[in-house]
C-alpha cells in the first residue's frame, strides 16, 4: 500500500470555498496536487482565492453557486463534468451559524440554516453522485460539527443541521458504497475562522469555550484540513459513513 496523501490529477469541488475553512481545504487540496473547483455565493472573494492558489503554482477555478438552488447546482456540476471529464472529490462545506434560543428565533432564520447547512449538502451529493457512480469511484466529505453530537443553549438550529449531517453521511454512505464511493464527515470544534468571530469577540462566551476545551484553545484551519485530506485520499478507502470528531477533546469529558 502506498501511504501517500497526494491527490495528483484529482478533481475536487469545495462548496463555501471562498474563505475560512473552505478556502483552507481548497488550498490544502491544491498543495497535494488536486485540481480545485471553488463554489461560493461570494464571487469576488472566490476569484481572489483562485488567484492565490494559482500564484502558488496550483490549479483552481471558480463557479458562483447558491447550494440551496438545486437547478443551479445541477447546471454547475454539468459544466464542471464537461470541463474536467470527472469529479473525484466533493466537500460539502458551505454553512452558516447563528446563536439564538428557539423561542426567539424566526422561522425564516431556522429554515435558512437548515437549507444551507443540511439541504445544501444533500443537493450537492445528489447531483454529484451520478457522475461518481458512472466512474465507479469518488469521495464525498461532509462538514459536520461537534454540535452534531453535543449541544449548547442557543445553537438549536445549527446543532440540528449538523446532527442531520451526521445521519445524512451514514445513509448516503450505505447507498453509495457499492459504487466504490466513500461518504464520510469531519466534525470540528470551534475553529479560528470568520464563522467564530462573534464568539471570540464575546469575552464571557470565549472564556466558556476555552474552559470546555481540554486543549484550552481553538483549532486552526490547518488542523481540520489534514483530516479532510485524509478522507479525500486512498488511505481512507475502508472508512464508510464515519464522522470524524476533531474537537480538541471537547467531547471527551
Amino acid at each position: 500500500m502506498n501511504f501517500d496523501l497526494r491527490l495528483d490529477g484529482k478533481v475536487a469541488m469545495v462548496t463555501g470555498g471562498a474563505m475560512g475553512l473552505g478556502k483552507g481545504i481548497a488550498s490544502g487540496f491544491s498543495s497535494l496536487g488536486a485540481k480545485v473547483v471553488i463554489l461560493d455565493v461570494n464571487e469576488q472573494t472566490g476569484q481572489e482565492t483562485v488567484k492565490e492558489i494559482i500564484n502558488k503554482g496550483g490549479q483552481a477555478c471558480f463557479y458562483a453557486l447558491d447550494v440551496t438552488n438545486s437547478k443551479q447546482f445541477e447546471k454547475v456540476v454539468e459544466e464542471i463534468a464537461q470541463e474536467f471529464k470527472r469529479i473525484d472529490i466533493l466537500v460539502n462545506n458551505a454553512g452558516i451559524a447563528a446563536k439564538s434560543n428557539c423561542i426567539d428565533m424566526q422561522v425564516e432564520d431556522w429554515r435558512r440554516i437548515i437549507d444551507i447547512n443540511l439541504t445544501g449538502a444533500w443537493i450537492g451529493s445528489k447531483v454529484v453522485a451520478p457522475i461518481m457512480i458512472e466512474q465507479k469511484a469518488g469521495k464525498i466529505i461532509n462538514m459536520c460539527s461537534m454540535f452534531g453530537f453535543v449541544a449548547l443553549a442557543g445553537l438549536t438550529a445549527y446543532a440540528s443541521s449538523k446532527g442531520g449531517i451526521s445521519q445524512l453521511t451514514k445513509s448516503l454512505a450505505l447507498e453509495l458504497v457499492e459504487y466504490n464511493i466513500n461518504v464520510n464527515a469531519v466534525a470540528p470544534a470551534y475553529i479560528a475562522t470568520e464563522l467564530t468571530n462573534n464568539a471570540r469577540n464575546d469575552k464571557e462566551r470565549f472564556e466558556d469555550i476555552l474552559r470546555r476545551t481540554p486543549t484550552r484553545r481553538l483549532g486552526t484551519i490547518e488542523e481540520i484540513v489534514g483530516p479532510v485530506a485524509f478522507l479525500a485520499s486512498d488511505l481512507s478507502n475502508f472508512m464508510v459513513g464515519h464522522t470524524m470528531l476533531v474537537d480538541g477533546g471537547w467531547t471527551a469529558w
